[in-house]
């Protein structure tokens, strides 16, 4: 049985190019995990952030990059682990 990744916290809205971390349970590793932003309450669409913008990645905390490209705004923010969807946070990118 697959575990569902649950989201506990992010942390603050930052500019393009601040750090952003994510605190969960079950979020996998780099390998078989990526992080979607900007997409909606339901976890459609948005921007999947690319694997070398990532710091770190255990299974309780991601830590990365937020690159230049990522969309500013409020939205939601999930985490996938080899296809499954976590819960979802909001999360803003400030400009």
């Amino acid at each position: 049985m697959t575990v569902t990744p649950v989201l506990i916290k992010v942390s603050e809205a930052a500019t393009r190019g601040g750090s952003l971390t994510i605190q969960g349970r079950y979020l996998g590793g780099p390998s078989t995990g990526r992080v979607r932003l900007g997409a909606d309450e339901s976890g459609k669409g948005g921007y999947v952030i690319p694997a070398t913008a990532v710091q770190s990645w255990t299974d309780s905390e991601i830590v990365m990059t937020i690159p230049t490209d990522a969309p500013v705004g409020g939205s939601w923010l999930f985490v996938e682990v080899a296809g499954k969807q976590s819960t979802g946070l909001p999360y803003s990118v400030r400009q």
